[in-house]
């Protein structure tokens, strides 16, 4: 493989025999090792690795661009000519002015900790050891049990014809676990996944997630209180977190466009974008257009502060960049970092005395075919646990919530303290307390 220096001098090169104005080029590559153990029995093991290699190019207020999955010399020749070709060929768009970054920006600093990593016999012994834990853990735990285990590790860069050199690398580890427990002729599971040093997770709680689901009692439909689990309203964050994307708003598809300083959710509702949050292995400091990144709330209290945008769509609309390109072909991509609802200082416990009755949600299932993204309605199939008196009582299935994501935010009643994120090992992943809800339809028993 050539370096970052030859890639850019080769792209540099060529660009110039061109007569191309500007160039970018990005570059990112991955690997990864897993196993994985049903019982105690190692059932898989797999080792792979990628690279990508874009090209942008603007020639005479056109841009072009072209990709590929080698970076040896003659391909990354080609590559060049492929997005002059490509930038030949295509209109201008009068509603974007193609641009790099400029050099001299500002990149603030990561504060992650060390990187994670394992060999693939720390990833066999410590499935072993899970393995051997969750199953001593209760007699009702059975077969079919199942963990695995993977360590992972990323680099990429980006070069320009403006002098912009950046590089960034990152490598974490993660474990997760699915547990069968049988009472009877009752049979329950449950699922979860850890990230960081292996040495230090425990995946024990899963057990007592699967036995707590037991014995469950039956829903009356009706409205009710709700307060949904870290895990579950991060599912909804993910689920639409696009209607945050100033591309999504202008093509109108998001009910945010134009609502900018006004209220779109409940004043106990602080949503945050911080590509740098503390500890997390996977911060950014630019994004995929160059751009320095930067924290920023996009709902403060309840008022929609800003919408998410990348350069390109930042320029049609008339605003700066917010800095959350992802980086892509098309140049047009919007994501967010850890895109998280700020924790207040209330405990889940206080949370339920406050819901008094209702449901406490900790599964849902069906995303995919159950939220729509534009509409912002959704149907999920739940369980979770009966609230009574203010407190947790039996657990719950066979009934299914409904309602509306950006109705809901505004009928968010309070947040808890218990602030988790979802395990995406990515630079985009969603956070939670947990979340109290006046009211949803829930359809269970007539």
């Amino acid at each position: 493989m050539l370096s970052q220096k030859e890639i850019r001098s080769i792209v540099e090169l060529e660009c110039a025999r061109l007569g191309i104005e500007d160039w970018e080029v990005v570059y990112s590559s991955g690997s990864s090792v897993s196993a994985g153990m049903v019982n105690d029995e190692l059932t898989e093991f797999t080792s792979s690795s990628d690279q990508t290699l874009s090209l942008r190019v603007i020639c005479q207020g056109r841009e072009g661009t072209a990709v590929s999955e080698k970076t040896d010399e003659n391909t990354v020749r080609r590559l060049v000519s492929l997005a002059f070709d490509n930038c030949c060929v295509k209109e201008p768009d009068p509603a974007f002015r193609p641009a790099v970054t400029e050099k001299g920006k500002a990149y603030p600093e990561k504060n992650s900790p060390s990187s994670y990593t394992a060999s693939a016999a720390q990833l066999k012994a410590k499935l072993r050891e899970v393995q051997s834990e969750l199953f001593a853990a209760d007699r009702r735990v059975s077969q079919g049990s199942e963990s695995e285990a993977a360590a992972i590790s990323s680099t990429s860069f980006t070069e320009n014809s403006r002098g912009v050199s950046l590089s960034d690398s990152f490598s974490s580890c993660y474990i997760s676990s699915s547990v069968i427990v049988r009472d009877k002729d009752e049979v329950k599971s449950a699922w979860l996944i850890r990230e960081g040093d292996l040495s230090s997770l425990s995946m024990l709680p899963v057990v007592r997630k699967a036995l707590d689901k037991l014995h469950p009692e039956s829903v009356r439909s009706g409205e009710r209180k709700i307060i949904f689990c870290p895990e579950c309203f991060n599912m909804f964050l993910s689920a639409f977190s696009s209607a945050f994307s100033g591309k999504t708003a202008c093509l109108g598809l998001s009910p945010y466009k134009d609502r900018v300083g006004k209220p779109v959710a409940s004043s106990a509702v602080t949503l945050i974008d911080d590509p740098l949050y503390p500890g997390y292995t996977v911060q950014k400091t630019f994004d995929g257009d160059g751009e320095a990144t930067y924290t920023k709330e996009v709902i403060s209290d309840g008022i929609l502060k800003t919408l998410l945008y990348n350069r390109q769509w930042a320029q049609k609309e008339g605003t700066v960049t917010t800095a959350n390109a992802a980086a892509s072909l098309s140049g047009s991509a919007i994501s967010p970092y850890s895109f998280y609802i700020r924790p207040s200082d209330l405990s889940l416990d206080e949370l339920l005395a406050m819901a008094g009755e209702g449901l406490y949600i900790t599964s849902m299932k069906g995303f995919h075919a159950g939220a729509n993204p534009v509409s912002g309605d959704f149907s999920i199939e739940s369980s979770g646990f009966i609230i009574s008196g203010g407190k947790l009582g039996p657990a719950a299935q066979g009934f299914t919530v409904a309602g509306n994501f950006f109705s809901m935010l505004e009928n968010i009643t309070a947040v808890a303290d218990d602030l988790e994120f979802d395990v995406t090992l990515s630079q985009t992943r969603a956070g939670s307390p947990s979340i109290l809800v006046s009211s949803l339809s829930v359809a269970g028993e007539a």
